[in-house]
């Protein structure tokens, strides 16, 4: 059972687990490659652009993650992605809401937090991208309602 979010400054919230369960944990942390470099599975879920498990270095940065999953879609919201840990941090989180909005504006990458081994980060999509792509799909619809209805009124004369 999850604690409640304590806000935290520097556009980062954090969930607290105090009643921490046991369940199937991932027996594999850390992998070498052929060239010795330590690597670790992540996943990353959401609006982007190759979506999934990755094997990636580890101190890889958010900046850097994104790039291996192609980047954000359009239309993804870089103020709420969320990152789950499989097991608590050093500081007893479970969950992490990172605002990237801020480091797309500055640059400034001393707001990322240290990427762990099995971690999942999820990048959202903006409600009105959601609404937008609606809005496409019935407008798609309608069309075809409507050159159904001139082709019947053709036909009929």
């Amino acid at each position: 059972m999850l604690a409640g979010i304590v806000m935290c400054q520097n556009d980062i919230s954090y969930t607290s687990n105090e009643n921490f369960k046991e369940y199937q944990l991932s027996s594999k942390k850390y992998f070498t490659d052929s060239d010795g470099t330590i690597m670790m599975k992540v996943n990353v879920w959401g609006h982007v652009n190759s979506p999934g498990w990755h094997m990636v270095y580890d101190g890889i940065d958010f900046a850097s993650l994104l790039s291996i999953v192609g980047g954000p879609m359009n239309g993804a919201n870089l103020k709420k992605v969320r990152l789950y840990r499989e097991v608590p941090d050093k500081n007893g989180y479970l969950t992490y809401e990172i605002n990237l909005h801020d480091f797309i504006r500055s640059g400034d990458r001393s707001e990322f937090i240290k990427i762990n081994p099995n971690d999942t980060i999820i990048v959202p999509q903006k409600s009105t991208n959601v609404i937008m792509r609606q809005i496409g799909t019935v407008n798609t619809f309608l069309s075809l309602a409507m050159l159904y209805m001139q082709l019947q009124i053709l036909m009929n004369r």
